[in-house]
């Protein structure tokens, strides 16, 4: 059965043409050209993936992935005009799990809904269960459950993957390349530009002082580690 895509976005030409290439390249699509359709598609069809833009009217794209992140963990692809850091790391602040600036190539949209629909279907060992420090970090990778100091704190799935990567190489420094290609099968320059702001505010969830991490530690012109303690 193939993948199952909605569409959220307002501009019909631009729908048409995803609708065309996500039909050759084998997917099933739905479009939904406001917000609130986009919401009451997902709750009636079950998509595996949704691409997102941020402009749509009325409700606004922000507003929509937090709405769709409060009853799904569906992958949100933020499919937008609005480009620089400070949008990216909205758009993964409100639960976005990719933010893609138009316009872009369809070769690479395609390998991006690819990744995350992969990692979407992985299934992890259910024995891995790790604790750092006196139990101020614990990682379950067999519900992608993450614990500070007991509590629970959400990650979308492609920040688990990344943080996954940096624990399983822990105490070597990754490049974002690295990171990028092992944590998301993906090796383009704007996967590798989102390893920052992943990166960013992937500590805000995980670091009691984002400012000092003890866990994600930077290696100036280099890349990210993990640290075991």
């Amino acid at each position: 059965m193939s993948a199952k895509i909605l569409i959220i976005d307002d501009d019909v030409t631009l729908c048409q043409t995803l609708d065309q290439i996500l039909h050759q390249a084998g997917y099933t699509t739905i479009l939904a050209h406001t917000a609130e359709d986009g919401l009451h598609q997902i709750q009636k069809q079950s998509p595996d993936l949704v691409l997102l833009d941020v402009m749509i009217p009325i409700m606004g794209g922000w507003v929509a992935c937090r709405r769709i992140r409060a009853f799904s963990n569906v992958p949100i692809l933020f499919l937008t005009a609005l480009g620089g850091v400070q949008s990216t790391v909205r758009g993964l602040e409100v639960g976005g799990d990719d933010y893609l600036v138009k316009p872009i190539d369809s070769a690479e949209l395609l390998a991006r809904i690819k990744a995350h629909l992969r990692r979407a279907r992985k299934q992890v060992s259910p024995e891995n269960r790790l604790v750092f420090g006196q139990g101020e970090l614990t990682v379950d990778f067999s519900t992608q459950k993450v614990l500070v100091d007991g509590e629970e704190v959400e990650l979308t799935p492609r920040e688990f993957d990344l943080l996954a990567i940096l624990i399983n190489y822990a105490g070597r420094v990754l490049t974002p390349d690295v990171l990028a290609e092992k944590a998301w099968g993906m090796t383009d320059k704007a996967a590798r530009n989102n390893i920052k702001p992943y990166v960013h505010y992937l500590r805000k969830k995980i670091e009691r002082d984002p400012a000092m991490p003890r866990w994600i530690q930077t290696v100036r012109g280099v890349g990210y580690r993990f640290v075991e303690e």
